[in-house]
């Protein structure tokens, strides 16, 4: 092969490499403001918890399975993927800054370790299923929230 076909290769790859790099720190940055931005409320933080996301409208269905951080504020449950936008699932009128994504729930229910959220957006409705299993976190306690 030639060397131009190398450099093009590796170029390409190295592009990647920093667009992800730069995705990760403009997350990461968002989530840091966040948690400066409610620092004096009342919240709870579950690290680590498997999320199932679905989501569903006229012209597609997408699936999403991904590790996040949980965040219950108030009324609201906030979604923080390592590597994704801050998603807050709202039964409440607030919106926060640096969130990206807002969903308006309709159904929470409870099912062996698992909280599923049911919803609608803009442009059709969601389903989220969080996986508490091996946590030490009594799910029951944040149902007055949810």
């Amino acid at each position: 092969m030639n060397t131009d076909v190398y450099f093009l290769i590796g170029g390409i790859i190295l592009f990647f490499i920093l667009i992800n790099l730069l995705l990760y720190f403009y997350h990461k940055n968002r989530r840091t403001l966040f948690f400066r931005y409610i620092k004096d409320r009342n919240y709870t933080v579950i690290k680590n918890i498997e999320s199932h996301i679905e989501s569903y409208s006229k012209v597609s269905t997408k699936l999403t399975y991904c590790k996040a951080d949980i965040v219950f504020l108030e009324q609201d449950i906030f979604i923080i993927p390592f590597n994704k936008p801050i998603l807050q699932l709202r039964t409440s009128p607030e919106v926060y800054p640096y969130v990206s994504l807002n969903f308006k729930t309709s159904c929470k229910k409870i099912h062996d370790h698992t909280l599923e959220i049911k919803g609608d957006t803009s442009l059709g409705s969601f389903k989220i299923s969080l996986n508490f299993k091996n946590k030490n976190f009594d799910l029951h306690s944040v149902v007055q929230w949810v």
